[in-house]
């Protein structure tokens, strides 16, 4: 984990440490990516890979599969045929577009509950780090603020500390989300009643899963980091989607400008030279293209 998480954390080192150690060592299932979706992934990476080796490496999962066709076959692509084979799906979305797929639904069993209870504030954090990803591309990609793919990757995996945390100790989350309601910060809530908070557990998921360090810190959003950070950038356009991207599902901002403003991480804003007045053209934006990521099966 980087200087600034450590130097930022509210509780003291040798027990946040040992409660972080703790969740991530009991979450067995977090010691790697499902072998398909890792193959995927690995095979999109830029290198010099066939459509014909990539559909290789997604038949032999049929879920995987048939996300695949579903995407290929939305609406937001409006296509006049049907596309029914693998191969022209890899072909038609391309490389860039089945990674993302792969790490959307790789992510999605962490989300999953035991109990209504748990699936149902799970799901919530599900489409809450869908929809930050979208946002966190968008931002990206309309204000240079780092390479949309890494965005879009941090964005989807910002809160996988919550449902480790939930996995850990499902018995303990009501409670952090009674100091969430009093007012408390998330994180700081989490610290109270974990030891440690989502942040600090997905930053040492990421690290387990060997991702290299840009993504690791983009994890970081949390965090104000320092002006000559190189990472920074990225660290405050996933901070802004996320809060871009509550603000546009909830609507708050035209009911109450000022509060929607008060919500924002104000660093982020300076960090990427935005304009505050800019706010409602950037949520009318995420809005729609959480609309159309919707459309298109996620």
């Amino acid at each position: 984990m980087r200087n600034e998480c450590e130097e930022m954390s509210a509780f003291p080192i040798d027990v946040r440490s040992n409660a972080l150690s703790e969740v991530v060592e009991r979450t067995s299932e977090i010691a790697a990516l499902p072998q398909v979706v890792f193959k995927v992934v690995e095979m999109t990476d830029g290198s010099d890979n066939s459509a014909q080796m990539i559909e290789r490496a997604i038949v032999v999962d049929p879920g995987f599969s048939a996300k695949i066709l579903t995407r290929a076959n939305s609406a937001a692509y409006g296509l006049s045929r049907r596309v029914t084979s693998i191969r022209e799906a890899v072909m038609f979305l391309g490389f860039r577009e089945i990674r993302r797929i792969a790490l959307t639904v790789g992510m999605f069993d962490l989300f999953v509950g035991k109990t209504d209870e748990e699936s149902l504030r799970r799901r919530a954090w599900w489409r809450q780090s869908v929809d930050t990803a979208v946002c966190c591309k968008l931002i990206a990609e309309k204000h240079n603020a780092a390479g949309p793919d890494e965005a879009y990757t941090c964005g989807l995996l910002h809160l996988t500390g919550k449902t480790l945390l939930d996995r850990h100790a499902p018995e303990l989350y009501p409670e952090v989300a009674k100091r969430i309601e009093a007012g408390f910060r998330d994180i700081d809530a989490e610290s109270e009643v974990y030891g440690c908070h989502h942040v600090q557990v997905g930053v040492a998921v990421a690290e387990r899963w060997g991702f290299p360090e840009v993504l690791i810190a983009g994890l970081e959003y949390a965090y104000e980091p320092s002006v000559n950070d190189p990472f920074g950038d990225l660290m405050a356009c996933v901070g802004l989607a996320d809060t871009v991207a509550t603000l546009a599902v909830e609507g708050a901002y035209k009911q109450d400008i000022e509060a929607a403003l008060a919500k924002l991480p104000l660093w982020a804003v300076e960090r990427l030279g935005l304009s505050l007045e800019h706010l409602d053209e950037l949520v009318v934006q995420g809005t729609a293209a959480i609309a159309k990521a919707s459309s298109a099966g996620f």
